[in-house]
């Protein structure tokens, strides 16, 4: 049996703001693009713009809370998507997100014209949700 890991952490700014679906099954999925600037080499202009997707309460959140421009740590697993298009094979790689934070110093949050304010029991300058929201309908921040 082989052995292998796939997990991703990535720090960086949404480049506009999400855009939501529904699956035939009614999963709400939220798509959006960060980028994120290259470290190595040191000197290095370059900035990646990384894909990612999220399914169900975490897309639903996302839908609700993300906009253009806001600083986010995203974690969860790469994924390769092939097909095939008139004879030629492409690809594309996205991150399918498990958990998202958002990295803005700030205790409250704007999105879509609402705010909300900074659960008491997470750190004033991050706000959580993802898949250890133990399952609670509050807000999840």
């Amino acid at each position: 049996m082989s052995i292998s890991f796939n997990k991703v952490l990535l720090v960086g700014r949404l480049t506009r703001d999400p855009e939501t679906k529904f699956a035939a099954s009614g999963t709400q999925i939220s798509t959006f693009n960060i980028a994120v600037d290259r470290d190595y080499p040191k000197e290095s202009d370059t900035t990646d713009f990384i894909r990612v997707v999220t399914f169900g309460k975490t897309a639903e959140n996302v839908g609700k809370y993300m906009v253009k421009g806001k600083l986010v740590l995203v974690e969860g697993s790469l994924r390769i998507n092939k097909w095939e298009r008139d004879g030629e094979k492409k690809q594309n790689a996205e991150v399918v997100a498990t958990n998202i934070r958002f990295l803005e110093a700030k205790t409250k949050l704007q999105g879509n014209g609402e705010t909300f304010t900074g659960d008491s029991s997470e750190s004033e300058d991050v706000a959580f949700f993802g898949s250890d929201d133990h399952g609670s309908d509050d807000i999840p921040f």
